[in-house]
């Protein structure tokens, strides 16, 4: 689940891109999501759907290692093509807001992820290349403006 939270009033609900779309999260979640409302910092919230729907599972996510590191695919891990489309395609989306002034902050994690578990990650788009975009579950990335 990526969740994500900005100061913009955009419509990400509206935007027409068949590789990711966007959901407002409702007033009204569940108990078991209710955690991550504490961990967004902006009034706009917005749940990243894949292109398949329902879940933000068909993108780059890293689930291990001791160090982040933005890094392209790599020959010796293939990645699925669409998984990368689309996280070239968010990264675009996220890029854009940051651009016009807004601010942006999101939340990967897992059904069942405790709010303890969520480390934070300051993230600067103008140093991290849109190839090399990905997303770490259980890290909340805080996008430096622009």
């Amino acid at each position: 689940m990526i969740y994500v939270s900005t100061t913009s009033e955009k419509d990400l609900g509206s935007l027409d891109d068949e590789r990711l779309s966007f959901e407002r999260i409702p007033d009204e979640i569940t108990e078991d999501e209710r955690w991550m409302e504490s961990l967004l910092s902006h009034p706009h919230r917005w749940f990243l759907i894949c292109r398949y729907g329902g879940c933000s599972c068909h993108f780059r996510h890293l689930d291990w290692g001791l160090d982040i590191e933005f890094t392209p695919p790599a020959d010796w891990n293939p990645e699925d093509e669409d998984d990368i489309e689309s996280t070239q395609a968010a990264y675009n989306v996220f890029l854009d807001l940051l651009s016009t002034g807004h601010e942006v902050d999101l939340i990967d994690a897992r059904v069942g992820t405790v709010p303890e578990a969520i480390k934070t990650l300051e993230v600067d788009l103008s140093k991290v290349p849109r190839e090399s975009f990905r997303f770490y579950n259980e890290y909340r990335f805080e996008f430096l403006k622009r």
